[in-house]
């Protein structure tokens, strides 16, 4: 799909589309750590997931596990205030993850990861403020309805009315950074392609950590069997997320995240281990969006696991942060040129 971005000017969209550093990460020599790190994620959850049914009851557990360990990590002492508002499209739910944004103030909205099923703004909090804080952003974290108490395209619902509302409150789409990761990237992605349908100027740009593009799986199915996933494998991501995309469709823009490609899409990073099934969809969509004549910029980690900048248990955790700090400041650098110009 393609088209023109609402209420920018072309020269506004040539400069967006001048953001041309890509620096490369695949000679980076593994950490001892990452190289652990991936041992006993082989070793120990991956052979759960092998088995693991991902039953409606067996999320719900997960997911008040998280919750729980959470909260005995200190989740919860990172400041935050909780969104519970209604809009004349519906329920918006979330939480500013520190202050409050004032209209004309930087807006980072992010989604969590997941398969649709577990974690929360609760379990990304602790990353969402260290994002918001290197991208000198205030950050807004969505609450989106899950599997499997809700069925597709409740999630993606929810990412559009929380823009909307972003709106809504003074701030301005080119002040607004959207990312994710895994299900998130997919929601962010999934939210351009309806602001794009709806007429909406896009964001400023996203920032995409191991994304979910093909909800099949079948993209990531093919690409576990060149890097073999330490942490699990696509069975079992399969029978979790389907309950809550069982009802999506391959044509479905809302499901297939490609489908949503084109030169109008902000300037996009996408970040992604090398061992992990998911570099497949992050290699799909860094194609499909650049032979759209989108920017779109992959790193592909050696040695890294899915998610890996939010689970920060690695070295390249925190090297990954600064390339999103490298990434965004080019954005703003455009931004400001444009605004001269």
């Amino acid at each position: 799909m393609t088209g023109d971005i609402p209420g920018q000017s072309d020269n506004a969209r040539g400069l967006l589309r001048s953001v041309t550093v890509t620096v490369d990460v695949s000679t980076r020599v593994p950490s001892s750590t990452s190289v652990r790190l991936n041992r006993v994620m082989r070793a120990s959850f991956k052979q759960a997931s092998r088995v693991l049914p991902g039953s409606a009851v067996g999320l719900r557990l997960t997911r008040a596990a998280i919750e729980v360990g959470c909260i005995a990590a200190g989740a919860d002492k990172v400041p935050h205030t909780r969104v519970r508002t209604l809009t004349d499209r519906g329920a918006v739910h979330g939480e500013w993850v520190g202050p409050e944004a004032r209209p004309g103030e930087q807006v980072l909205l992010y989604s969590h990861g997941s398969a649709y099923a577990v974690c929360s703004p609760r379990s990304h909090r602790a990353f969402v403020a260290a994002l918001a804080e290197r991208t000198g952003r205030r950050a807004f974290s969505l609450d989106y309805r899950m599997g499997p108490e809700h069925r597709f395209p409740a999630a993606h619902d929810d990412i559009v009315r929380a823009f909307l509302w972003l709106l809504e409150q003074g701030h301005r789409p080119e002040n607004i950074l959207v990312s994710g990761d895994s299900a998130g990237g997919h929601l962010s992605l999934s939210l351009c392609g309806e602001l794009r349908r709806l007429g909406v100027p896009m964001p400023a740009g996203l920032v995409l950590f191991s994304p979910l593009v093909d909800a099949s799986f079948d993209t990531a199915a093919a690409a576990y069997r060149r890097s073999n996933d330490p942490i699990t494998v696509p069975g079992f991501a399969r029978r979790v997320i389907r309950h809550h995309l069982h009802t999506g469709t391959a044509n479905d823009p809302r499901f297939n995240v490609a489908l949503e490609a084109g030169p109008d899409l902000p300037p996009a990073l996408v970040i992604v281990g090398a061992s992990e099934m998911m570099r497949g969809d992050s290699e799909l969509f860094t194609q499909v969006q650049q032979e759209a004549g989108g920017h779109c910029e992959l790193q592909v980690w050696p040695g890294q696991v899915h998610v890996f900048p939010v689970l920060g248990l690695v070295p390249e955790a925190r090297l990954a942060l600064d390339e999103v700090t490298r990434f965004v400041a080019e954005l703003d650098a455009v931004a400001h040129a444009s605004d001269v110009g």
